[in-house]
């Protein structure tokens, strides 16, 4: 608590300056739609995922950057919703956007304008999907980013000035032929092979990075620094983050629910690299969104969960003791109730 009331306390001078100056409270939305790709409200959150980008690699970096601009910029121009604009709802598909293209497809200027078009784009579907599924009260996700990267990354095939990397190349089917679900090989750094604490250790922090595809230790680190920053609790940077303290308050019960997720989100990762090995297509997050939605819309109908309405999500912390502050008004803060769930 003395960490967290800390890094308010260093924020709030951070917070009116966005609020009284155009251009800071542009880069404070920029820095937002950075962070809010792990969920993360948090303008240092976001400075710390794109020093870890920049880290790893300064052109994914730049193309992040151009796709954020572009997104965050076509959603205000076309008069977005201003608080969803605020809070990086738009600019968090358009970073993704930009790093993913980058990623798949070789680098040039033809690629810059690619990129713009696509988180242009992105920004459209995203509010599509808004409305599509806000009256159901259904976050987007990164699907967005998934439709966005699967269009422009397909239709590569067909342009003549814009070419694919080794990375995605379809092929045709053949059901003894190995489906490949790493974007990479495995490090080679690692210490021996097989299940071991430092293998494990290394894999945790580059599976938090591959979010962003950096397959990096240090962009791993400091990404879950970053995570830290904005969100205490170890659900954060699990896989089933939206599921276990986002979109459902955290109790024992719903973190048991985000493990069954996750461990599901494994199952359908391995069915969507599969459907899309022949096509050399990557499967993105769409595994993510896919086993997230699934368990994110029966919320009305599971009573010993607690689901979240989208108006009131903020971090896993504050969800939780809003929530014990409202079941339990007469004991005066959450942490008074810890017992209560």
């Amino acid at each position: 608590m003395a960490l967290s009331a800390t890094l308010e306390r260093l924020a709030s001078p951070w917070e009116r300056l966005a609020q009284r100056n155009p251009l800071v409270g542009f880069v404070d939305t920029l820095l937002r739609g950075c962070g809010q790709v792990m969920f993360q409200n948090n303008p240092l959150t976001g400075l710390l995922f794109l020093v870890g980008i920049f880290v790893n690699s300064a052109l994914l970096g730049l193309a992040g950057l151009i796709g954020l601009l572009a997104s965050t910029l076509t959603a205000l121009l076309l008069r977005a919703d201003r608080s969803m604009v605020r809070a990086g709802l738009f600019g968090f598909n358009g970073i993704l956007v930009g790093i993913g293209l980058a990623f798949f497809l070789r680098w040039d200027a033809l690629l810059v304008v690619y990129i713009v078009l696509a988180a242009i784009l992105s920004a459209v579907v995203m509010m599509a999907l808004v409305n599509l599924m806000g009256s159901r009260d259904m976050p987007a996700l990164t699907a967005p980013f998934v439709l966005t990267a699967w269009l422009f990354l397909f239709a590569v095939f067909l342009f003549s000035y814009v070419h694919p990397s080794v990375l995605i190349q379809p092929g045709l089917p053949n059901p003894r032929a190995a489906v490949l679900t790493d974007l990479r090989p495995l490090p080679t750094n690692l210490t021996g092979a097989g299940l071991t604490a430092l293998n494990l250790t290394e894999a945790f922090f580059r599976g938090i990075g591959e979010v962003f595809f950096q397959d990096n230790l240090a962009t791993g680190i400091i990404f879950f620094i970053a995570i830290l920053v904005n969100s205490h609790g170890f659900n954060a940077v699990l896989s089933a983050i939206a599921v276990g303290g986002i979109f459902y308050v955290l109790t024992w019960e719903s973190a048991l629910y985000a493990l069954i997720c996750a461990l599901i989100s494994t199952v359908v990762m391995a069915s969507i690299s599969v459907l899309l090995s022949p096509l050399g297509m990557p499967a993105l997050t769409a595994p993510f969104v896919l086993s997230a939605w699934l368990f994110i819309l029966p919320k009305d109908g599971f009573h010993i969960l607690h689901p979240v309405a989208l108006a009131e999500v903020t971090n896993p912390e504050q969800i939780r003791r809003t929530f014990l502050e409202r079941e339990h008004p007469s004991a005066g803060t959450g942490d008074k109730v810890q017992s209560a769930s």
